[in-house]
């Protein structure tokens, strides 16, 4: 089946964990009832904190205790950095003592005090979240840019995506940029594939379609799961280098077995459309069901497609339906008007 791979317009989505999304409609051949599939082919934002447990070695001259219950003593009384920190994890997890949000917080401070960037980047994120205490976006950039400043790049990392999802001006974006690409230099996955993002939209800076297309392969080979999706969309649509389907399969594909919802999503159209070899709208439809389960509005308004238009053997008004409604329960405005009874996005 031929594909036409001509992108819309790039919108952004209103869902925090959504970015950019292109658009292209595709086209069945003559050998079956006309199909057209449109798609959202995201490129997806990693969103999780980084490094909020990762002990740095002590020092041989301040060592923390051995022993769990000599933790507190260690840290109010020794002022051992490490042994504050460790405490502070031990309330927060709440397995081998009381969940104690409060005094962890209280113990990551003492950490960061001391000296111990990663308590610093703890006590960030909860001030960040309001965990243990009042949200506190100044005192939580204030940590983050310490222990950033002292070398712990999750903590860049971290601020990078505070700054990006939640920018008081333009200032923050742009540095949101930068510290993407210094946590990328650092070698976290997830900071070059969000430093990618970035560069391909021209965001905090200049567009530079050349240099994502390399941020994403290098976030890829790193260990990005988002990374190798979104690697996977620019080599499919041939995006500032040569169109490879068959690699851009295999990354999406792999992605895809990793849960990567927007991954399953365009793999599905990839075989859908039979852009990497005979189409396979079994194979397909598996995966469109995978995308709508992991959350991909369009994985589910693709599946409604293909059941309300495909070859008659797989149509199935009841599912399309289904499909569509969910579509629509996740925010994709079109599958709303596609309802057996039309209904708002998000109901």
């Amino acid at each position: 089946m031929d594909a036409l791979l001509r992108p819309w317009p790039e919108s952004r989505s209103p869902e925090v964990h959504a970015r950019r999304a292109p658009r292209r409609p595709g086209v069945g051949n003559s050998a079956a009832p006309a199909m057209i599939m449109t798609t959202l082919l995201r490129l997806v934002f990693a969103v999780a904190l980084g490094g909020l447990f990762t002990l740095a070695p002590a020092s041989a001259a301040r060592s923390p205790s051995s022993n769990p219950a000599e933790l507190p003593q260690a840290c109010d009384v020794d002022r051992d950095a490490q042994s504050c920190l460790k405490q502070a994890i031990r309330l927060y997890e709440g397995k081998t003592l009381p969940k104690d949000d409060a005094t962890a917080r209280r113990f990551a401070a003492k950490a960061c005090a001391e000296g111990a960037a990663e308590g610093c980047n703890f006590l960030a994120a909860m001030l960040e979240k309001g965990i243990g205490g009042p949200a506190d976006r100044q005192a939580a950039v204030r940590n983050y840019r310490r222990a950033c400043n002292a070398g712990y790049a999750n903590a860049c990392y971290n601020l990078g995506q505070l700054f990006y999802f939640a920018a008081a001006n333009e200032g923050e974006v742009v540095e949101a940029r930068e510290l993407f690409a210094e946590a990328c230099d650092a070698k976290i996955a997830d900071s070059c594939n969000n430093h990618a993002v970035m560069v391909k939209f021209g965001e905090g800076g200049p567009r530079d379609l050349s240099a994502a297309r390399a941020l994403f392969d290098a976030a890829c080979a790193a260990g990005s799961i988002d990374g190798c999706t979104n690697h996977g969309f620019m080599l499919m649509m041939g995006e500032a280098g040569p169109r490879d389907i068959a690699r851009a399969a295999k990354l999406l594909d792999a992605a895809c077995t990793a849960n990567a919802p927007n991954a399953c999503d365009n793999m599905g159209v990839m075989l859908m459309n039979g852009m990497n070899g005979p189409t396979d709208f079994g194979r397909a439809g598996t995966l469109l069901r995978r995308a709508c389960a992991l959350g991909s509005q369009s994985g589910c308004f693709n599946l409604g497609q293909m059941l309300t238009k495909g070859p008659d053997h797989i149509r199935d008004p009841g599912a399309a339906d289904a499909a569509h409604k969910e579509a629509c329960r996740l925010g994709h405005k079109q599958a709303c008007t596609l309802t057996t009874t039309p209904i708002q996005p998000g109901a």
